[in-house]
């Protein structure tokens, strides 16, 4: 049974345990409050409050220097650890101070002892630095309980002499499966009576050295990497070798009990583990280091790391796809195949390294108090604080508020204020800011600044809420409100963005609903209200998408083409290309649908594929969220007939209907857009507009190229069946693969795209592509309407060789040509070849009619003239006359028509709606028409009981075969 210390004897005073507690804050926490953390960069300790059962730690916080806590979802605070003990077990002041003494082995004197180091209390062994050679043979190999290290480093000091030796020790997993790892310093030391020397597993006197010193010696020019941990300083040593790598012992929570001055005067670029803790301790680092004096601290862009790393050609790439998850190091970085190259690369790109944090001018720290200096355009890493209202603080932990009396209280969830926010012209400003939502999904929106003078529970809180912002409640909850309103109103944000209402390129920025990708002087933030924006996101890996479904492609020429048209829809801005469309027709079983989503995978998933069923309005809010992207649209029957002609017209000029109000004057912004679109149907567009007596015009004809959907190898749409046992079944499978796999081949795309300097060297290798498609597959007459079509189809092909020269499509070079060509000869065979549309229509519009009235509205000529079957039927609605004549003799008899067409009727009727002076001279240069003497068009004809007056003669059509001009 322990004896407990007599009442008579003497106690220590309050000075004495207060001093001991702070001196081991550790132990005392440790005892209190053990399941604990550090946070804030080392510099407070939080945990659940046992007091009020709490389920995690984050409004407990005790401040680690100063012993002070506080509360602040009650209120309740101390100036020590000795308040603090009192109020977690209950009791007195006297009692909480006895219970440390006695946990501590509180001595009197103590606090008096603080200030005379001679008086100090003397370890019993003492640390040898540095480690003589010979006992550096006698380290001991193994831990008494844990065994071999997994690995150990050793510590030196600028000599290259060793101070420590730190095994890691890597043991079983806990019950979740979670690694466990523990870490031993080992140092050579002395007995205090300096009787005995041996190796103690303990670390070494504060302060502690760095790892590599003697490395940092000897670069002393070399830029430096600072770490968390030993494993990770390994590998940024590898995966940056111009640094010297470098780290404190014993982790984040330590690194204030390191010395830092040998970093004096060096470029130091932080990399912190991804996770709250790490990045806050690595704050807190980069605020010393200011301090101390180095040239200058980077953060690296831990962004960089949501990529994948790739090969292509032999060479350092990038690919989307990347995981960097919670906790990642740089030792996480090389197991996911991370290597120097890839380092190289971003740092000639700039890319690795976040914010310069340069050290102040000798001016700046010497600037008066008052003076004010407008800040920069860049958004400070650490100093949110600082832009913030007086009086509030943003940690991991939520928004706080300390008011006059200094009880801080929360105001809600973490929320963050990433910009100010105006459009171009510099008007609807507003307040950018992110938060998560109870889900830990990040949110972002935009709070017009004109909400705030209003109705502010309605127009900012209530979104805000709905949104998933946790507002605070209990006691504080009367002020949340109140407090959340100062916070946004008093935020002086310097960072800037932009508020666009178009997506896509924006200079050398490609903005899509949910990011952006490429840089831009400002950041972009969508905003317009209603937008029908395009659901594209990703699903799986881009590996998975080439497996499952690009690999599927190859061979099927039509699979592989609407994917180059997927991705030559961000290439139309980059060439000055117009808007435009294919039209997939044909059998309702042949895999149109399918083809459509396959070639939405480049974007997103099936959702993306829309219906025709839409009005032209509702279709150019539509086509204007779809701008620089593909637009796709399935079933072509189900548009209105009499409106498809102008819709594709609409699509393909890139612009929508200006609208007036009810007083006439102009409406909202007329929509623009530039994309491409693909249509699916059973008919063609000539035959679904004459369902409403409607006429196909050569500009829609070329607006919406319409390609055979059926490949004419017996498998529908496909060529081949890539090992599926049939057409059904490769089209079942891919539409079950496109619902799993998608969205990544565009940001890869994009990211491609958007490498700096790169995007003038990409233009000028689609355009030789485009030109060398055009030369190779039209012949040297084709007409202008061809070469127009040829190069929409060409850019087809040069996005498809873009992007697999990319190593995005996983295709063998040539797959997207041959598939682009394959369709364009067949949107020529339908059409009759490369010639102009519009010439072929006009001689089709004089065909039909008189092969429909050349016998009933055509007089014949010779019974006018001759006065002979005066009882024969009289024309009716006279187009003008036929004149009949015979040639040869026996079987070689045959006979001519010429028609001669009455001026009026030429124009009104025949030709209705059509450029009369286009007309004619398409006719004279086919030879269908005689010119007149004159040369003019018309010609001046005696005509039989009508005299001398003009009309249209025709000699020739092509396309009536003998038989016809007998029959009439």
């Amino acid at each position: 049974m322990s004896q407990r210390p007599s009442t008579s004897a003497k106690r220590p005073s309050f000075a004495d345990v207060k001093a001991a507690a702070l001196k081991d804050i550790d132990r005392v926490l440790s005892h209190w409050l053990p399941n604990g953390k550090r946070v804030d960069g080392g510099k407070e300790y939080t945990a659940p409050n046992p007091t009020r059962s709490d389920k995690r730690a984050g409004s407990l916080k005790i401040n680690l220097s100063k012993g002070t806590w506080a509360d602040f979802a009650t209120g309740d605070k101390g100036g020590d650890l000795i308040d603090l003990v009192r109020y977690l077990d209950g009791g007195t002041d006297v009692e909480a101070c006895n219970k440390l003494a006695d946990l501590l082995n509180v001595a009197p004197g103590t606090a008096q002892a603080k200030n005379a180091p001679a008086k100090t209390k003397t370890p019993e062994w003492i640390a040898i630095q540095p480690i003589p050679a010979e006992a550096m043979n006698k380290c001991p190999a193994k831990h008494r309980q844990h065994g071999a290290p997994s690995k150990a480093w050793i510590y030196r000091d600028t000599q290259g002499q060793p101070l420590m030796a730190l095994y890691r020790f890597d043991l079983t997993p806990d019950e979740d499966g979670k690694p466990k790892k523990v870490f031993a310093p080992l140092t050579w030391c002395e007995r205090a009576d300096g009787q005995t020397k041996q190796w103690r597993w303990q670390g070494l006197p504060d302060p502690r050295p760095l790892l590599r010193l003697d490395e940092l010696a000897q670069r002393s020019d070399s830029p430096i990497v600072l770490c968390e941990g030993e494993k990770a300083a390994d590998a940024a040593a590898e995966l940056l070798p111009s640094h010297v790598a470098t780290c404190w012992p014993n982790g984040s929570n330590s690194w204030h009990k390191s010395d830092l001055t040998p970093l004096k005067g060096r470029d130091v670029l932080l990399w912190p583990d991804n996770d709250n803790s790490g990045k806050a301790c690595m704050e807190a680092v980069a605020e010393k280091l200011r301090e101390i004096g180095v040239a200058s601290v980077r953060f690296i862009a831990l962004d960089s790391f949501k990529r994948k790393p790739t090969l292509k050609s032999g060479r350092a790439a990038f690919a989307k796809g990347g995981q960097w998850d919670d906790g990642d190091d740089a030792a996480d970085a090389l197991t996911k195949n991370w290597t120097a190259a890839h380092f190289a690369e971003l740092q000639s790109s700039g890319e690795l390294f976040g914010l310069v944090e340069e050290k102040p001018s000798p001016e700046q720290t010497e600037a008066k108090p008052d003076a004010k200096t407008k800040p920069a355009a860049k958004r400070p890493t650490k100093s949110k604080t600082d832009l913030m209202p007086g009086g509030f603080r943003l940690t991991s932990e939520g928004v706080f508020y300390a008011g006059d009396d200094g009880e801080a209280r929360p105001v809600c969830s973490p929320l963050e204020i990433l910009a100010r926010t105006r459009d171009d012209k510099g008007q609807n400003w507003g307040l950018l800011v992110e938060f998560d939502d109870p889900d830990g999904a990040k949110k972002r929106w935009n709070i017009p600044a004109r909400t705030m003078t209003g109705d502010f529970g309605k127009d900012v809180l209530g979104p805000l809420v709905d949104m998933g912002l946790r507002l605070a409640g209990s006691r504080s909850g009367r002020n949340a409100r109140n407090d959340l309103q100062s916070y946004l109103g008093g935020f002086d944000s310097a960072q800037r963005a932009r508020l666009v209402t178009r997506l896509g390129w924006h200079d050398t920025a490609f903005l899509l609903p949910e990011k952006q990708v490429g840089a831009h002087s400002e950041h972009l933030h969508f905003y317009e209200a209603g937008s029908q924006l395009p659901p594209i996101s990703e699903a799986g890996t881009l590996e998975q998408w080439q497996e499952q479904i690009g690999a599927l492609c190859v061979g099927n020429h039509r699979l592989a083409f609407v994917v180059g048209v997927a991705f030559a829809g961000p290439l139309l801005h980059m060439l000055g290309h117009e808007s435009g469309g294919f039209h997939l027709y044909g059998d309702s079983s042949g895999g149109k649908t399918t083809h459509l989503q396959v070639a939405a995978s480049v974007y997103g998933g099936p959702r993306l594929v829309r219906s025709w069923r839409s009005t032209d309005n509702a279709l150019e809010s539509i086509a204007a969220a779809h701008s620089d992207g593909l637009l796709v649209l399935d079933e072509i029957g189900m548009c209105d007939p009499r409106i498809i002609g102008e819709t594709v017209y609409m699509l393909g000029n890139g612009t929508g209907k200006a609208r007036a109000n009810d007083r006439g004057q102009t409406g909202r912004q007329v929509q623009e857009w530039r994309l491409l679109f693909l249509s699916t149907g059973e008919k063609t567009l000539a035959q679904h507009m004459a369902e409403a007596n409607k006429e196909l015009k050569a500009g829609m004809e070329v607006r919406m190229l319409a390609v055979p959907a059926d490949a004419s190898k017996g498998l529908g749409m496909f060529d081949t069946l890539n090992g599926f046992e049939d057409a059904a079944a490769l089209s079942d499978a891919l539409k079950a693969r496109v619902a799993k796999y998608y969205g990544t081949p565009l940001t890869a795309f994009l990211t491609a795209l958007c490498e700096p300097g790169k995007r003038h060297g990409w233009s000028a290798i689609l355009r030789r592509t485009l030109e060398g498609f055009i030369a190779q597959s039209l012949p040297a007459s084709a007409s202008g309407q061809a070469h127009r079509a040829a190069a929409r189809f060409g850019l087809a092909a040069a996005a498809g060789e873009l992007a697999t020269a990319m190593g995005i499509t996983g295709w063998p070079d040539g797959t997207a040509t041959t598939a682009a060509r394959v369709c364009l000869n067949a949107w020529m065979n339908e059409r009759g070849g490369a010639g102009n549309f519009e010439g072929d229509a006009i001689l089709a519009r004089l065909r039909q009619v008189i092969e429909r009235f050349g016998e009933s509205r055509f007089t014949r000529w010779e019974s006018t003239a001759a006065k002979i079957d005066e009882h024969g039927p009289r024309t009716i609605d006279r187009l003008g006359f036929r004149k009949t004549l015979e040639h040869g003799l026996g079987d070689s008899l045959h006979t001519t028509n010429t028609y001669y067409v009455l001026p009026e009727l030429w124009r009104s009727e025949i030709f209705r709606g059509m450029n009369i002076n286009a007309v004619n001279k398409e006719l004279l240069q086919r030879g269908v028409l005689e010119p007149g003497k004159d040369g003019k068009a018309s010609s001046l004809i005696r005509l039989p009981g009508l005299g001398t007056q003009r009309c249209y003669i025709v000699k020739t059509i092509p396309g009536m075969d003998e038989s016809e001009a007998r029959a009439a």
